[in-house]
Protein backbone atom coordinates (compact mmCIF):
# COMPACT_ATOMS: atom_id res chain seq x y z
CA UNK A 1 0.00 0.00 0.00
CA UNK A 2 2.94 2.03 0.88
CA UNK A 3 4.63 1.47 -2.70
CA UNK A 4 1.51 2.26 -4.15
CA UNK A 5 0.98 5.59 -2.64
CA UNK A 6 5.06 6.55 -3.26
CA UNK A 7 4.42 5.32 -6.67
CA UNK A 8 1.43 7.60 -7.15
CA UNK A 9 3.04 10.55 -5.96
CA UNK A 10 6.39 10.45 -8.18
CA UNK A 11 4.05 9.54 -11.38
CA UNK A 12 1.91 12.63 -10.33
CA UNK A 13 4.60 14.84 -9.80
CA UNK A 14 6.80 13.70 -12.95
CA UNK A 15 3.28 14.84 -14.94
CA UNK A 16 3.16 18.28 -13.52
CA UNK A 17 6.97 18.00 -13.82
CA UNK A 18 6.92 17.46 -17.80
CA UNK A 19 3.27 20.46 -17.85
CA UNK A 20 5.37 22.86 -16.29
CA UNK A 21 8.63 22.64 -18.24
CA UNK A 22 6.56 22.71 -21.91
CA UNK A 23 4.56 25.54 -20.67
CA UNK A 24 7.99 27.49 -19.46
CA UNK A 25 9.84 26.23 -22.83
CA UNK A 26 10.96 29.21 -25.05
CA UNK A 27 8.48 27.75 -27.65
CA UNK A 28 5.16 28.31 -25.71
CA UNK A 29 6.40 31.24 -23.05
CA UNK A 30 5.88 33.73 -25.30
CA UNK A 31 2.36 33.17 -24.53
CA UNK A 32 2.47 34.71 -20.85
CA UNK A 33 5.82 36.48 -20.70
CA UNK A 34 4.97 38.75 -23.58
CA UNK A 35 1.83 40.20 -21.98
CA UNK A 36 0.28 43.14 -20.01
CA UNK A 37 1.07 46.71 -18.92
CA UNK A 38 -0.80 46.78 -15.78
CA UNK A 39 0.11 49.00 -13.21
CA UNK A 40 0.13 48.91 -9.97
CA UNK A 41 -0.44 50.90 -6.75
CA UNK A 42 1.39 50.56 -2.99
CA UNK A 43 -1.53 48.96 -1.08
CA UNK A 44 0.16 46.50 1.08
CA UNK A 45 1.80 47.10 3.76
CA UNK A 46 4.50 45.28 5.27
CA UNK A 47 4.07 44.74 9.27
CA UNK A 48 7.51 43.09 9.43
CA UNK A 49 10.17 44.66 11.47
CA UNK A 50 13.17 46.27 9.33
CA UNK A 51 17.15 46.35 10.93
CA UNK A 52 19.20 49.61 9.67
CA UNK A 53 22.14 46.97 10.53
CA UNK A 54 20.87 44.86 8.01
CA UNK A 55 21.05 47.78 5.42
CA UNK A 56 24.28 48.41 6.45
CA UNK A 57 25.95 44.86 6.19
CA UNK A 58 23.84 44.69 2.59
CA UNK A 59 25.94 47.62 1.17
CA UNK A 60 29.11 46.07 2.96
CA UNK A 61 28.67 43.24 0.60
CA UNK A 62 27.43 40.97 3.49
CA UNK A 63 24.17 39.12 3.20
CA UNK A 64 23.12 36.90 6.06
CA UNK A 65 20.48 35.00 4.34
CA UNK A 66 18.44 31.99 5.62
CA UNK A 67 21.02 31.54 8.80
CA UNK A 68 24.07 31.17 5.57
CA UNK A 69 25.96 34.65 4.94
CA UNK A 70 27.61 34.84 1.90
CA UNK A 71 30.42 38.15 1.05
CA UNK A 72 29.97 39.03 -2.01
CA UNK A 73 33.76 41.14 -1.93
CA UNK A 74 31.20 44.45 -3.64
CA UNK A 75 30.13 42.22 -6.81
CA UNK A 76 25.96 42.30 -7.27
CA UNK A 77 24.41 39.07 -4.95
CA UNK A 78 22.66 38.20 -8.16
CA UNK A 79 26.42 37.57 -9.64
CA UNK A 80 27.39 35.31 -6.81
CA UNK A 81 27.41 31.34 -6.60
CA UNK A 82 25.97 30.68 -3.20
CA UNK A 83 25.99 26.41 -1.97
CA UNK A 84 22.68 27.52 -0.31
CA UNK A 85 19.04 27.22 -1.82
CA UNK A 86 17.94 28.50 1.44
CA UNK A 87 19.83 31.39 0.55
CA UNK A 88 19.26 31.38 -2.90
CA UNK A 89 15.30 31.75 -2.13
CA UNK A 90 15.52 34.40 0.30
CA UNK A 91 17.55 36.64 -1.91
CA UNK A 92 15.92 36.25 -5.19
CA UNK A 93 12.52 36.70 -2.68
CA UNK A 94 13.22 40.00 -1.60
CA UNK A 95 11.69 39.83 1.85
CA UNK A 96 14.89 41.83 2.60
CA UNK A 97 13.81 44.68 1.06
CA UNK A 98 11.50 45.72 3.92
CA UNK A 99 14.67 47.04 5.64
CA UNK A 100 15.87 49.88 3.51
CA UNK A 101 11.40 51.23 3.22
CA UNK A 102 11.64 52.54 5.89
CA UNK A 103 15.34 54.72 5.91
CA UNK A 104 15.44 58.37 4.72
CA UNK A 105 18.62 57.87 3.88
CA UNK A 106 18.60 58.82 0.08
CA UNK A 107 21.83 56.82 -0.75
CA UNK A 108 20.41 53.23 0.98
CA UNK A 109 17.27 53.83 -0.90
CA UNK A 110 19.38 54.23 -4.20
CA UNK A 111 20.94 50.76 -3.02
CA UNK A 112 17.66 48.87 -2.96
CA UNK A 113 16.46 50.32 -6.40
CA UNK A 114 19.69 49.11 -7.87
CA UNK A 115 19.44 45.85 -6.60
CA UNK A 116 16.03 45.39 -8.32
CA UNK A 117 17.46 47.33 -11.76
CA UNK A 118 20.28 44.63 -11.44
CA UNK A 119 17.72 41.47 -10.51
CA UNK A 120 15.75 42.50 -14.11
CA UNK A 121 18.90 42.89 -16.10
CA UNK A 122 19.87 38.92 -14.81
CA UNK A 123 16.92 37.20 -14.24
CA UNK A 124 13.46 39.52 -16.16
CA UNK A 125 13.38 36.53 -18.51
CA UNK A 126 12.96 33.09 -17.34
CA UNK A 127 14.96 31.41 -15.29
CA UNK A 128 14.14 27.69 -13.37
CA UNK A 129 15.42 28.70 -10.00
CA UNK A 130 14.93 32.41 -10.11
CA UNK A 131 11.37 31.77 -11.12
CA UNK A 132 10.35 28.84 -8.85
CA UNK A 133 6.51 29.25 -8.25
CA UNK A 134 7.65 29.75 -4.41
CA UNK A 135 10.34 32.41 -4.37
CA UNK A 136 8.45 34.11 -7.87
CA UNK A 137 5.41 34.83 -5.20
CA UNK A 138 6.89 35.57 -1.94
CA UNK A 139 9.14 38.05 -4.61
CA UNK A 140 5.30 39.64 -6.52
CA UNK A 141 4.43 40.22 -2.88
CA UNK A 142 7.81 42.12 -1.37
CA UNK A 143 7.92 44.25 -4.61
CA UNK A 144 4.25 45.56 -4.01
CA UNK A 145 5.00 45.75 -0.58
CA UNK A 146 8.30 47.89 -1.43
CA UNK A 147 6.24 49.78 -4.19
CA UNK A 148 7.02 53.13 -3.00
CA UNK A 149 10.75 52.63 -2.27
CA UNK A 150 10.86 50.86 -5.82
CA UNK A 151 9.62 53.68 -7.65
CA UNK A 152 10.21 57.30 -5.93
CA UNK A 153 12.86 58.84 -7.89
CA UNK A 154 13.27 56.41 -10.19
CA UNK A 155 13.21 57.31 -13.73
CA UNK A 156 10.14 56.74 -15.81
CA UNK A 157 11.77 53.74 -17.88
CA UNK A 158 12.55 51.88 -14.94
CA UNK A 159 9.38 52.13 -13.34
CA UNK A 160 7.91 50.63 -16.26
CA UNK A 161 10.15 48.16 -16.47
CA UNK A 162 9.10 47.02 -13.06
CA UNK A 163 5.23 47.45 -13.53
CA UNK A 164 5.90 45.28 -16.47
CA UNK A 165 8.17 42.93 -14.38
CA UNK A 166 5.20 42.56 -11.73
CA UNK A 167 2.51 41.72 -14.33
CA UNK A 168 4.95 38.73 -16.17
CA UNK A 169 5.53 37.38 -13.15
CA UNK A 170 1.75 37.32 -11.82
CA UNK A 171 0.57 36.27 -15.28
CA UNK A 172 3.53 33.39 -14.97
CA UNK A 173 2.03 32.29 -11.41
CA UNK A 174 -1.72 31.89 -12.81
CA UNK A 175 -0.08 29.63 -15.03
CA UNK A 176 2.01 27.85 -13.78
CA UNK A 177 0.44 27.68 -10.09
CA UNK A 178 -1.45 24.50 -10.88
CA UNK A 179 1.43 22.72 -12.00
CA UNK A 180 3.46 23.16 -8.66
CA UNK A 181 4.06 19.81 -7.17
CA UNK A 182 4.52 21.56 -3.86
CA UNK A 183 1.57 22.22 -1.81
CA UNK A 184 2.77 25.38 0.10
CA UNK A 185 4.01 26.86 -2.80
CA UNK A 186 0.72 26.98 -4.58
CA UNK A 187 -0.99 28.26 -1.51
CA UNK A 188 1.67 31.04 -1.46
CA UNK A 189 0.81 31.88 -5.26
CA UNK A 190 -2.93 32.19 -4.82
CA UNK A 191 -2.12 34.61 -1.63
CA UNK A 192 0.34 36.84 -4.37
CA UNK A 193 -2.60 36.63 -6.47
CA UNK A 194 -5.50 38.34 -4.63
CA UNK A 195 -2.09 40.44 -3.59
CA UNK A 196 -1.66 41.76 -6.85
CA UNK A 197 -5.25 42.26 -7.76
CA UNK A 198 -5.64 44.55 -4.96
CA UNK A 199 -2.47 46.06 -5.88
CA UNK A 200 -3.60 47.47 -9.62
CA UNK A 201 -4.21 50.84 -10.53
CA UNK A 202 -7.32 49.89 -12.48
CA UNK A 203 -9.82 47.55 -10.48
CA UNK A 204 -9.93 43.89 -10.85
CA UNK A 205 -12.88 42.40 -11.99
CA UNK A 206 -11.48 39.02 -11.21
CA UNK A 207 -10.56 39.47 -6.91
CA UNK A 208 -13.89 37.83 -6.38
CA UNK A 209 -13.10 34.46 -7.75
CA UNK A 210 -9.32 35.10 -7.05
CA UNK A 211 -10.82 35.16 -3.27
CA UNK A 212 -12.44 32.31 -3.56
CA UNK A 213 -9.27 30.70 -5.23
CA UNK A 214 -7.46 31.47 -2.34
CA UNK A 215 -10.15 30.07 0.59
CA UNK A 216 -10.34 26.68 -1.47
CA UNK A 217 -6.61 26.14 -1.23
CA UNK A 218 -6.44 27.37 2.64
CA UNK A 219 -9.07 24.66 2.80
CA UNK A 220 -6.59 22.17 1.29
CA UNK A 221 -3.57 23.08 3.24
CA UNK A 222 -4.88 24.32 6.70
CA UNK A 223 -5.97 21.65 9.20
CA UNK A 224 -9.27 21.98 11.22
CA UNK A 225 -7.25 23.52 14.11
CA UNK A 226 -5.32 26.00 11.61
CA UNK A 227 -2.49 24.68 11.47
CA UNK A 228 -0.57 24.37 7.82
CA UNK A 229 -0.71 20.31 7.28
CA UNK A 230 3.18 20.28 6.52
CA UNK A 231 2.69 20.75 10.67
CA UNK A 232 6.08 22.99 9.99
CA UNK A 233 5.51 26.20 12.34
CA UNK A 234 8.34 28.02 10.08
CA UNK A 235 5.54 27.19 6.77
CA UNK A 236 3.03 28.50 9.36
CA UNK A 237 4.93 31.70 9.66
CA UNK A 238 5.83 32.49 6.35
CA UNK A 239 1.86 32.22 5.27
CA UNK A 240 0.91 34.44 8.05
CA UNK A 241 3.82 37.21 7.39
CA UNK A 242 2.29 36.93 3.44
CA UNK A 243 -1.45 36.38 4.00
CA UNK A 244 -2.04 39.09 6.66
CA UNK A 245 -0.98 41.95 4.62
CA UNK A 246 -3.16 41.18 1.89
CA UNK A 247 -6.36 40.52 4.07
CA UNK A 248 -5.77 44.10 5.58
CA UNK A 249 -5.78 45.45 2.20
CA UNK A 250 -8.24 43.39 1.41
CA UNK A 251 -10.23 44.43 4.63
CA UNK A 252 -10.04 48.60 3.80
CA UNK A 253 -11.24 48.15 0.14
CA UNK A 254 -13.44 45.19 -0.03
CA UNK A 255 -14.42 44.17 3.30
CA UNK A 256 -17.31 41.94 2.25
CA UNK A 257 -15.10 39.50 0.55
CA UNK A 258 -12.96 38.43 3.86
CA UNK A 259 -15.43 36.82 6.54
CA UNK A 260 -14.88 33.06 5.37
CA UNK A 261 -10.73 34.19 5.26
CA UNK A 262 -10.94 36.27 8.39
CA UNK A 263 -12.13 33.33 10.33
CA UNK A 264 -8.86 31.02 8.61
CA UNK A 265 -6.20 33.48 9.26
CA UNK A 266 -7.72 33.76 13.02
CA UNK A 267 -7.51 30.33 13.61
CA UNK A 268 -3.80 30.06 11.79
CA UNK A 269 -2.70 32.24 14.13
CA UNK A 270 -4.25 30.58 17.08
CA UNK A 271 -2.42 27.45 15.87
CA UNK A 272 0.68 29.10 15.69
CA UNK A 273 0.46 30.77 19.28
CA UNK A 274 0.21 27.26 20.77
CA UNK A 275 3.51 26.02 18.98
CA UNK A 276 5.35 28.95 20.39
CA UNK A 277 7.05 28.40 23.56
CA UNK A 278 7.55 31.19 26.42
CA UNK A 279 10.91 32.26 24.50
CA UNK A 280 8.89 33.66 21.61
CA UNK A 281 10.87 31.06 19.69
CA UNK A 282 8.53 28.50 17.70
CA UNK A 283 9.05 24.67 18.82
CA UNK A 284 11.60 23.02 16.56
CA UNK A 285 9.39 20.35 14.63
CA UNK A 286 9.07 19.47 10.78
CA UNK A 287 11.76 21.38 9.66
CA UNK A 288 11.49 24.61 11.58
CA UNK A 289 14.84 25.77 13.42
CA UNK A 290 15.32 29.61 14.39
CA UNK A 291 12.95 32.32 13.46
CA UNK A 292 13.83 35.94 14.20
CA UNK A 293 11.98 36.78 17.88
CA UNK A 294 11.12 39.97 16.31
CA UNK A 295 9.32 38.68 13.78
CA UNK A 296 7.16 36.05 16.05
CA UNK A 297 6.30 39.25 17.95
CA UNK A 298 5.27 41.35 15.21
CA UNK A 299 3.08 38.51 13.84
CA UNK A 300 1.57 37.97 17.35
CA UNK A 301 0.60 41.79 17.43
CA UNK A 302 -1.56 41.35 14.44
CA UNK A 303 -3.68 39.06 15.61
CA UNK A 304 -5.38 38.17 19.05
CA UNK A 305 -3.06 36.34 20.10
CA UNK A 306 -3.57 35.12 24.49
CA UNK A 307 -2.17 33.13 26.51
CA UNK A 308 -2.42 29.13 25.06
CA UNK A 309 -3.60 26.13 27.19
CA UNK A 310 -2.74 23.05 27.70
CA UNK A 311 -4.56 20.41 25.39
CA UNK A 312 -4.71 18.71 22.11
CA UNK A 313 -4.44 20.42 18.42
CA UNK A 314 -2.75 19.46 14.98
CA UNK A 315 -1.01 15.80 16.05
CA UNK A 316 0.73 18.45 18.57
CA UNK A 317 0.23 18.00 22.65
CA UNK A 318 0.67 21.36 24.42
CA UNK A 319 1.47 21.38 28.13
CA UNK A 320 1.05 25.32 30.06
CA UNK A 321 2.25 26.15 33.79
CA UNK A 322 2.60 29.49 35.34
CA UNK A 323 5.42 30.32 32.68
CA UNK A 324 6.36 26.82 31.89
CA UNK A 325 5.33 25.74 28.69
CA UNK A 326 6.28 21.98 26.41
CA UNK A 327 4.48 21.27 23.26
CA UNK A 328 5.03 17.80 22.10
CA UNK A 329 4.66 15.41 18.80
CA UNK A 330 2.79 12.61 18.88
CA UNK A 331 4.51 11.06 15.35
CA UNK A 332 1.65 11.96 12.77
CA UNK A 333 3.77 11.99 9.57
CA UNK A 334 2.37 14.67 6.77
CA UNK A 335 0.72 14.06 3.95
CA UNK A 336 3.02 12.29 1.04
CA UNK A 337 3.53 15.78 -1.01
CA UNK A 338 4.31 18.01 2.66
CA UNK A 339 6.56 15.58 3.91
CA UNK A 340 9.82 16.47 2.24
CA UNK A 341 11.13 18.39 5.08
CA UNK A 342 9.23 16.66 8.13
CA UNK A 343 11.47 14.88 10.85
CA UNK A 344 10.24 11.92 12.40
CA UNK A 345 9.90 13.11 15.43
CA UNK A 346 7.75 10.97 17.20
CA UNK A 347 7.28 11.62 21.18
CA UNK A 348 9.80 14.63 20.79
CA UNK A 349 8.97 17.47 22.82
CA UNK A 350 10.79 21.06 23.56
CA UNK A 351 10.27 22.64 26.97
CA UNK A 352 10.97 25.97 28.43
CA UNK A 353 10.05 27.98 31.23
CA UNK A 354 10.28 31.82 31.14
CA UNK A 355 13.18 32.97 28.34
CA UNK A 356 14.88 29.56 29.51
CA UNK A 357 15.07 26.75 27.00
CA UNK A 358 14.88 23.56 29.33
CA UNK A 359 15.26 20.71 26.57
CA UNK A 360 14.57 20.60 22.90
CA UNK A 361 15.49 19.49 19.37
CA UNK A 362 18.09 19.99 16.80
CA UNK A 363 16.07 21.51 14.40
CA UNK A 364 16.98 21.71 10.37
CA UNK A 365 20.20 21.15 8.65
CA UNK A 366 21.62 24.35 7.87
CA UNK A 367 22.48 25.32 4.33
CA UNK A 368 26.56 24.69 4.58
CA UNK A 369 25.06 20.79 5.82
CA UNK A 370 22.95 19.88 2.98
CA UNK A 371 24.57 16.55 2.56
CA UNK A 372 23.18 15.77 6.38
CA UNK A 373 19.77 17.02 6.41
CA UNK A 374 18.73 13.83 6.76
CA UNK A 375 20.47 13.24 9.94
CA UNK A 376 18.85 16.22 11.35
CA UNK A 377 15.55 14.59 10.63
CA UNK A 378 16.38 11.54 12.46
CA UNK A 379 14.61 10.55 15.60
CA UNK A 380 18.25 10.58 17.57
CA UNK A 381 18.21 14.39 16.14
CA UNK A 382 15.17 15.01 18.95
CA UNK A 383 14.47 14.72 22.91
CA UNK A 384 12.84 11.30 21.49
CA UNK A 385 13.02 7.70 22.65
CA UNK A 386 14.84 5.55 19.86
CA UNK A 387 15.41 1.60 20.08
CA UNK A 388 18.86 0.83 18.15
CA UNK A 389 19.10 4.27 16.77
CA UNK A 390 16.17 3.14 14.41
CA UNK A 391 14.24 6.50 13.33
CA UNK A 392 10.62 6.39 14.10
CA UNK A 393 9.71 7.17 10.64
CA UNK A 394 11.52 5.84 7.37
CA UNK A 395 13.06 8.98 5.76
CA UNK A 396 14.70 8.89 2.16
CA UNK A 397 17.33 8.38 0.96
CA UNK A 398 17.73 8.17 -2.73
CA UNK A 399 15.36 6.53 -5.49
CA UNK A 400 11.97 7.00 -5.96
CA UNK A 401 11.50 7.74 -2.16
CA UNK A 402 13.88 10.47 -2.10
CA UNK A 403 13.36 13.03 0.81
CA UNK A 404 10.05 11.79 1.82
CA UNK A 405 9.13 10.84 5.09
CA UNK A 406 7.09 7.98 5.70
CA UNK A 407 5.32 6.35 8.62
CA UNK A 408 5.81 3.07 9.45
CA UNK A 409 2.73 2.29 11.24
CA UNK A 410 -0.59 4.57 11.48
CA UNK A 411 -0.23 7.28 14.36
CA UNK A 412 -2.04 7.70 17.57
CA UNK A 413 -3.35 11.36 18.44
CA UNK A 414 -1.71 12.54 21.55
CA UNK A 415 -4.38 12.00 24.80
CA UNK A 416 -4.75 15.15 26.86
CA UNK A 417 -5.63 14.53 30.50
CA UNK A 418 -6.82 17.58 32.20
CA UNK A 419 -7.01 17.16 35.97
CA UNK A 420 -3.02 15.85 35.94
CA UNK A 421 -1.89 18.22 33.07
CA UNK A 422 -0.66 15.58 31.28
CA UNK A 423 -0.20 14.79 27.72
CA UNK A 424 0.00 10.79 27.00
CA UNK A 425 1.46 9.51 23.38
CA UNK A 426 2.30 6.12 22.23
CA UNK A 427 3.98 4.67 18.92
CA UNK A 428 4.25 1.15 17.48
CA UNK A 429 7.00 2.71 14.65
CA UNK A 430 9.24 -0.18 16.73
CA UNK A 431 6.36 -2.77 16.69
CA UNK A 432 7.51 -4.56 13.02
CA UNK A 433 11.01 -5.08 14.26
CA UNK A 434 11.52 -5.54 17.85
CA UNK A 435 7.51 -6.58 18.92
CA UNK A 436 7.04 -3.18 21.67
CA UNK A 437 5.67 -0.07 21.50
CA UNK A 438 6.38 3.12 23.43
CA UNK A 439 4.43 5.15 25.33
CA UNK A 440 5.67 8.36 26.71
CA UNK A 441 3.59 10.50 29.56
CA UNK A 442 4.51 14.03 30.22
CA UNK A 443 3.15 15.98 33.17
CA UNK A 444 4.50 19.86 33.98
CA UNK A 445 3.39 20.84 37.38
CA UNK A 446 4.72 23.50 40.11
CA UNK A 447 4.01 26.38 38.18
CA UNK A 448 5.55 24.98 34.98
CA UNK A 449 9.24 24.41 37.12
CA UNK A 450 8.65 21.08 37.46
CA UNK A 451 8.42 18.16 34.01
CA UNK A 452 7.83 14.68 34.93
CA UNK A 453 8.45 11.92 32.47
CA UNK A 454 7.60 8.16 32.07
CA UNK A 455 8.52 5.93 28.59
CA UNK A 456 7.31 2.79 29.00
CA UNK A 457 7.68 -0.25 26.44
CA UNK A 458 4.78 -3.01 25.97
CA UNK A 459 4.51 -6.26 23.35
CA UNK A 460 2.72 -5.77 20.64
CA UNK A 461 1.99 -8.72 17.73
CA UNK A 462 4.87 -8.82 15.91
CA UNK A 463 6.57 -11.32 13.56
CA UNK A 464 9.70 -10.46 14.64
CA UNK A 465 10.94 -9.76 17.83
CA UNK A 466 14.68 -8.53 17.99
CA UNK A 467 16.50 -6.92 21.03
CA UNK A 468 17.33 -4.28 21.13
CA UNK A 469 18.51 -1.47 23.23
CA UNK A 470 16.59 1.81 23.88
CA UNK A 471 18.17 5.38 23.57
CA UNK A 472 16.39 8.53 25.18
CA UNK A 473 17.38 11.80 24.03
CA UNK A 474 17.35 15.55 25.70
CA UNK A 475 18.80 17.85 23.88
CA UNK A 476 19.78 20.81 26.29
CA UNK A 477 19.63 24.71 25.28
CA UNK A 478 22.87 26.27 24.14
CA UNK A 479 25.28 27.60 26.93
CA UNK A 480 24.25 25.26 29.31
CA UNK A 481 27.07 24.07 31.42
CA UNK A 482 26.82 20.46 33.54
CA UNK A 483 27.77 19.23 36.91
CA UNK A 484 27.29 15.64 37.17
CA UNK A 485 28.72 13.79 40.63
CA UNK A 486 29.81 10.38 40.18
CA UNK A 487 27.21 7.47 41.27
CA UNK A 488 24.21 9.84 41.52
CA UNK A 489 21.44 9.45 39.18
CA UNK A 490 21.48 13.60 38.78
CA UNK A 491 23.00 15.80 36.50
CA UNK A 492 23.04 19.73 37.36
CA UNK A 493 22.17 22.04 34.79
CA UNK A 494 23.30 25.89 35.01
CA UNK A 495 22.00 27.96 32.59
CA UNK A 496 23.58 31.50 31.10
CA UNK A 497 20.79 33.58 32.77
CA UNK A 498 22.00 31.78 36.15
CA UNK A 499 18.87 29.48 36.94
CA UNK A 500 19.83 26.06 38.05
CA UNK A 501 18.03 22.87 37.26
CA UNK A 502 18.20 19.42 37.67
CA UNK A 503 17.82 16.19 35.65
CA UNK A 504 17.09 12.95 37.53
CA UNK A 505 16.07 9.83 36.42
CA UNK A 506 15.61 6.07 37.06
CA UNK A 507 15.46 3.07 35.16
CA UNK A 508 18.60 3.03 32.69
CA UNK A 509 22.21 4.54 32.53
CA UNK A 510 23.44 7.65 31.49
CA UNK A 511 26.12 9.68 29.03
CA UNK A 512 26.54 13.07 28.14
CA UNK A 513 27.34 13.65 24.26
CA UNK A 514 28.01 16.47 22.45
CA UNK A 515 25.16 17.97 20.39
CA UNK A 516 24.12 21.03 18.62
CA UNK A 517 20.92 23.38 17.88
CA UNK A 518 20.18 25.17 14.76
CA UNK A 519 20.98 28.96 14.62
CA UNK A 520 19.26 31.03 11.97
CA UNK A 521 22.61 33.30 12.26
CA UNK A 522 25.66 30.80 12.98
CA UNK A 523 24.52 28.04 11.55
CA UNK A 524 24.45 25.41 14.68
CA UNK A 525 25.14 26.17 17.92
CA UNK A 526 26.79 23.67 19.90
CA UNK A 527 25.60 22.17 23.44
CA UNK A 528 25.39 18.99 25.14
CA UNK A 529 22.64 16.53 25.20
CA UNK A 530 21.70 13.76 27.97
CA UNK A 531 20.67 10.13 27.15
CA UNK A 532 19.79 7.56 28.93
CA UNK A 533 20.27 4.27 27.28
CA UNK A 534 19.37 0.10 28.48
CA UNK A 535 18.00 -2.73 27.17
CA UNK A 536 14.77 -2.52 25.09
CA UNK A 537 11.64 -5.25 26.68
CA UNK A 538 8.54 -5.89 27.87
CA UNK A 539 6.90 -3.22 30.82
CA UNK A 540 10.33 -2.15 31.04
CA UNK A 541 10.06 1.67 32.66
CA UNK A 542 12.00 4.77 32.46
CA UNK A 543 11.13 7.85 34.58
CA UNK A 544 12.76 11.55 34.47
CA UNK A 545 12.21 14.64 35.76
CA UNK A 546 13.16 18.35 34.64
CA UNK A 547 12.97 20.47 37.88
CA UNK A 548 13.81 23.55 38.68
CA UNK A 549 15.99 24.31 42.13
Amino acid sequence: MRFLSVLRYRLGRLALGVADRTVTHPLFSWTWSGSTDARYTGRLVDFRPADTHTVHEMMDGNYLLAGVRVETGGLSPFGVAADSDAWFSDLHSFGWLRHFSNTTDQGQRAFARTLVVDWLGRYGRYDRDAWDVFVTARRVLNWLKALSLLTADAPPDQVRTLHRSIAIQVHALKVRMPLSTDPLARLMAAIALVGAGLSESDENRDLGALVEDLERRLDQQIDADGLVKSRNPHAQIQLLTEIIPVHQALLQRHGQLTGELSRRIEAMNRALNRLVLTTHEPAYFHGCGQVPVELVLAIESQGNWRTARSGVASGYGVLVDGPGKLVTDGGQVPPIDQSGDAHASALAFEYAYGSTLIAGNCGPAPGQLAESRDLFRHTSAHSAPTIDEVSSADLGGGGRRANLLLARQPSHDPRFIEDENTIEMRTEAFGDRYGLALTRRVTLMGGGQTLVGQDRFEAVPSRRRLQGSFSIRFHLAPGVALDRSQGEDLVRLIYRNGEVWAFLWEGAAADIEDSVRHSAHLGLHRTRQIVLHGPAFDKAEIAWVFTKQ
